[in-house]
This record gives C-alpha cells, structure tokens and sequence, in this order.
C-alpha cells in the first residue's frame, strides 16, 4: 500500500469499481474496516458519504460507519426495510431504513445512490406501524389550537375518523418507562394515537388552558402524581372542553372516589399510568374508547415487548448517567465550602471546566428525552453524555 488506503480501494477488484466520487477519505478509520469487513469476493455496488455516515452496499449486506474518530459499525441485512425514501431537497435525495437500533436516515444521497438503496430493500411492512411512536404521521399535520376545537360547539361527541382507523390499525402503544411529568404527557399522546386520534399532540407550554394532550376530536389532562386525583381537576377538564370532544384523563395515583363519580356522569374517560408505562382503563368512558378500538382493528393489540425492553434498558442508562452528574455536583459543592486559602489556580480552572462538562450531560440527557427521537437517537445522546459526565469527574480527580 504505497498510496496509503485509498490506493488499496482502488486497486481491490472488491471496491475498484465503487471508490471513484463517493468521499471516501485516504487513511480514515472507515476505510480500512470496510476491507477487513469485506469477506472475499464481496464485491461492493456503491460507496458514499452522507453527513452522518460512511455506507457501502453490497449483494449480501449494507454496511455503515458512524463517527470521525470513535468509529460505530452498522450492519444491515439485505433485503433492506426501506420505512421512507423520495424525499428531496437542495443538498440530495434521503431514504430512511428500519437498522438494529431504530430508524437510520441517510441524507444528502446522490440520486444513483438512492435508487440503489431502495432497489436493494423492500418497503415496510403494512401491519407494522406506519411510523416509529416519536415520529408518527399526525406530528407534521397537528397545526389545531384550542381556539380551533371550539368552531363547532352543540355538535355530538363523534369517535376517532374512520378513514384514519382503517390506515391506523397497525398502529400499536408502547409501553415507556415513566420517570417525569414528560414522560407521562408523551406517553398519553403514543396512547392516545393508538387509540385512534392520530393527531394528537402535546400542547405547547403555559397555554394549554388545563389541557395537556389534544387533538381533533380529543382533549386529555395528565397528572404525575403520587396522591389521588380529586374532582376539581377532573371538573376543569369538562369545563374547559366543548361538548363534541372525547374526555380523557390520565392519572399516575389514581382517583378519589368524588372522581370516579364525576367523571362517570359526564362520560370522562379516566386511565391509570403506571411507572413501566401500561396504561389501564377505569371506567366505562374508557373501556369504550379501548374496546372501539379493538373492533376496529380487528384484534386486540398485544404491547411490543421488545420495545419496552429497548426503553427500560436505556432508562437503566439514563439513571446510570444521573447518578454520575449528581455524584459530581455533590463533589463540586464540597470544594466550594473550603477556605478560600484552599483554592488554587489549577482547582478553579477544573471546578469550571468540570461545571460546562455537565452542564452539557445535562442538555444531552434532556434531547434523549425528546419525543421524536428514535432508539437509535436516544442511545447516541445517552452515550455522548455518560462520556461528557466521565470526563468533568475526572477533571476533579474523582473515579467515574
């Protein structure tokens, strides 16, 4: 290899054919595992470069590379499970496929490179959803407003649209791990959805006027809570709602029995949430809404146990990180109550450093959170946190 790695592409009757315009740079960690990876008479059909990844396709396999210098490798299976492709922009084509971890969006592809892709896949299965939970449909369609549910007081209550439950019925709610009011409202939203009123969405912050989920035919009230919920809040969600929406409500401690009775006549839909995420109807309002649901789907739809597992999983991460980032500002505190005679130059310096350090976790734990990120998303952010929250310990002589 007197050329160096790029020459080796090149001369390879493996990647001779694919290497020239596709961006692969001499003596990058990812091209000298591609030909490690490569077994022999692999050939390689196509090598590009999005903003993100290193791929190479072949007959067998799609092959990904993410990172500069801490390198991840991806291996997708052919045939490839192509979610979404076609969509275009000034910078090139993208095509989203199903990877290990998620959803993988290649952006920024040639047009050649994108009909390769989708050439080597097949589209997603009907049955399966038709979006990942954080990346549903009704998200890019969800442009209603309080003000907009009002337009059509006097009308009856009507059930979810049927011209969506037909296109919705693969539509499944995954449990989540609840460890925040957050959690709880995104996890109403998944449910909701599931249960037919695709568009359902969190209302923006400081004015939701009591309600905390909405959608076109539905409002819901979501409380984290510990204690039973009483019947003024309950009375507020009817209060504010108009006659034509479904009522629901969604409680972490359960109801006073004032509550229950309330919510009975008036036909509010009370659900219980549970930390692992399973949300429970408890009453009639809500045992109907579930059971309209089923009879339109036409089975029940059983929880994605694989799914809710992957979640538990990354909160167990999640929690891992926290305890890290507490650990250090509990250190962090301690340095501070010592006698100014004890501070020095180098201590100050660290104290700072060690501050933007997890200040910086913190943000990456808070976009893990986000309700449209994938698995995969959710990892990475997790991951860059742990090695943010690692690096201010030892920047304080503390063992991470």
């Amino acid at each position: 290899m007197q050329d160096g790695v790029v020459s080796s592409l090149r001369s390879d009757p493996r990647t001779s054919a694919a290497v020239r315009g596709s961006g692969w740079v001499s003596n990058s960690p990812q091209a000298e595992q591609l030909l490690t990876h490569l077994a022999p008479g692999e050939r390689v059909e196509s090598l590009f470069t999005t903003v993100r990844f290193h791929g190479a396709l072949t007959r067998r396999r799609l092959l990904l590379w993410r990172g500069t210098f801490k390198v991840k490798h991806v291996e997708v299976r052919r045939p490839l499970t192509v979610l979404e492709s076609g969509s275009q922009s000034r910078f090139g084509e993208a095509v989203v496929l199903d990877g290990p971890e998620g959803a993988i969006e290649l952006k920024a592809l040639s047009a050649a490179v994108a009909r390769a892709l989708v050439a080597a896949g097949r589209r997603g299965d009907s049955s399966a959803p038709a979006a990942p939970p954080h990346v549903a449909q009704g998200d890019r369609s969800a442009s209603g407003t309080l003000g907009a549910h009002r337009a059509g007081a006097g009308r009856a209550p009507r059930p979810p649209h049927a011209e969506e439950d037909a296109g919705s019925q693969g539509r499944v709610y995954r449990a989540r791990t609840i460890r925040t009011w957050q959690d709880a409202e995104f996890a109403a939203v998944d449910h909701m959805r599931s249960l037919g009123f695709t568009d359902a969405r969190v209302t923006d912050a400081g004015a939701d006027g009591g309600i905390d989920v909405i959608s076109r035919d539905a409002m819901a009230q979501v409380k984290y809570y510990s204690q039973p919920i009483g019947v003024g809040p309950v009375r507020e969600l009817r209060g504010v709602a108009d006659s034509h929406h479904h009522l629901l409500f969604y409680a972490s401690g359960g109801y006073t029995a004032s509550a229950r009775q309330f919510a009975d006549d008036k036909k509010v839909a009370l659900f219980s949430i549970q930390e692992l995420g399973h949300i429970t109807p408890l009453n009639a309002a809500a045992a109907e809404l579930s059971a309209r649901r089923r009879a339109a789907s036409g089975r029940a739809q059983a929880p994605n146990e694989r799914a809710t597992q992957r979640a538990a999983e990354l909160e167990a991460q999640r929690q891992t990180v926290l305890r890290l980032i507490t650990r250090v500002r509990a250190h962090t505190s301690q340095v501070h109550a010592l006698p100014s005679n004890r501070y020095t130059k180098d201590l100050i310096k660290a104290l700072k450093a060690a501050h933007k350090l997890i200040e910086r976790a913190d943000s990456l734990l808070a976009k893990s959170r986000a309700d449209f990120q994938t698995h995969g998303g959710r990892k990475r952010f997790i991951a860059m946190a742990d090695e943010k929250a690692r690096e201010a310990a030892l920047k304080l002589g503390m063992r991470a």
